[in-house]
């Protein structure tokens, strides 16, 4: 399937990820799917209940009015890209997750806390960015489509396939990269109380200066257009990337190992801190 994929159910954190994907899909040159999907049938403490059939109706209904609205901001975030539309039966992250085996990306929004009803809770998009095969984008917020692209740089394959993509996204938005490295988990403040003076932290955060200026030279060399921001700082991981993306940027992207286990350990506990707390769009990119 050669398009982003966008699930919704009618709520403002569904058109915000609508709206965020079809402007995704026509920087990409890709066609845009949204996806409704609703689930009518009873729980395993009630399996012989029988839901009258003017219920689902009415249900399905529900889903097939906020897949339309949904096309309509599409169209009028994106004029030129093409939509299509999908009403399917079933468990949420399921659907998605089925659907997405092919596409392109899967978009999904959040209410963060949310509410008990509607398809974005939080276990939906920790659940499809944890289990789908390519990139997931979460959309809490829309993000400044004007400002940077941020990503985490720790040198491994998880970082890489997450810094390849974070080039690629910048430069399609024509924005400037902003590469994060955290060279320890302790603060300043911390290493301070360990002995580490302020000279030793200052050469230490130069050498990973260093390194980091390693890490993305052949990506720079791939991307020319791309400006180049390092932010490079003994902080947690997570934290780091928040305070740099704030408000202000385009996109934050990390990885994911893509490891087997229970339901949301297939995301490190960064790219999860990161998804649920983050005030512009997501993107996990699987390794």
């Amino acid at each position: 399937m050669n398009a982003i994929l966008v699930g919704v159910d009618g709520s403002d954190a569904a058109t915000g990820a609508v709206r965020w994907a079809a402007r995704a899909a026509a920087a990409e040159g890709l066609d845009l799917k949204v996806v409704g999907a609703y689930d009518a049938s009873t729980s395993d403490y009630a399996p012989g209940l029988i839901i009258p059939q003017d219920v689902v109706d009415a249900i399905r209904q529900d889903a097939s009015d906020a897949v339309h609205a949904a096309a309509d901001a599409a169209r009028e975030a994106a004029p030129g890209v093409t939509v299509a539309t999908s009403i399917v039966d079933g468990d949420a992250a399921r659907v998605l997750l089925e659907l997405g085996k092919d596409a392109a990306m899967i978009v999904v929004g959040t209410r963060r806390l949310g509410s008990v009803k509607g398809l974005f809770l939080g276990s939906v998009s920790t659940s499809v960015a944890a289990h789908a095969h390519g990139r997931v984008t979460v959309v809490a917020a829309e993000g400044n489509p004007d400002g940077p692209v941020v990503v985490g740089v720790d040198g491994s394959p998880v970082s890489d396939a997450a810094v390849a993509e974070a080039f690629r996204q910048a430069s399609l938005r024509n924005v400037p990269l902003r590469a994060v490295h955290t060279w320890t988990p302790l603060d300043a403040d911390a290493l301070h109380g360990y002995g580490i003076g302020a000279d030793e932290v200052a050469r230490m955060t130069q050498d990973a200066v260093e390194v980091l200026a390693e890490r993305l030279a052949g990506y720079a060399q791939d991307y020319p257009d791309v400006t180049i921001e390092r932010s490079v700082l003994p902080e947690e991981p997570a934290k780091a990337l928040l305070d740099e993306a704030g408000a202000d940027a385009s996109l934050l992207v990390v990885g994911s190992r893509g490891r087997g286990g229970f339901r949301g350990l297939l995301l490190g506990s960064t790219s999860q801190k990161v998804m649920h707390h983050a005030d512009c769009p997501v993107m996990v990119v699987r390794t």
